[in-house]
């Protein structure tokens, strides 16, 4: 039992490194995304453990597994589609209060 929790641990850790130093800036032209790579590095962990457990016929901790995953995941994009919702409507607000300041009659409409 500990060859294979070995054997699983060395999956994971060879599949985070490789998406570690994979070259995804020149492949996709841009950094890849926080989401993307939150994903990618949960993936990289759970997939080996997943399979460690389907070995072992622990079906229960399967489900559960990615019961948690799913909906954490799921809590994660929200969290961060609100993040990304909150700062452009800052961003939009600060903008508007400085055209409104910028302008030389302060804002008021001209005669």
């Amino acid at each position: 039992m500990i060859w294979q929790i070995l054997i699983a641990v060395l999956i994971s850790s060879l599949i985070l490194v490789s998406e570690h130093y994979w070259p995804w800036q020149p492949i996709i032209r841009r950094p890849l995304p926080k989401l993307t790579a939150y994903i990618m590095g949960v993936l990289a962990i759970h997939l080996p453990l997943t399979v460690l457990l389907l070995v072992w016929s622990y079906w229960q901790a399967v489900y559960a597994l990615w019961a948690i995953t799913l909906v954490g995941g799921g809590v994660v994009a929200g969290i961060n589609h609100l993040d990304s919702y909150l700062e452009t409507r800052t961003r939009m607000e600060i903008s508007e209060h400085e055209a409104r300041t910028l302008r030389p009659d302060h804002g008021a409409a001209e005669q």
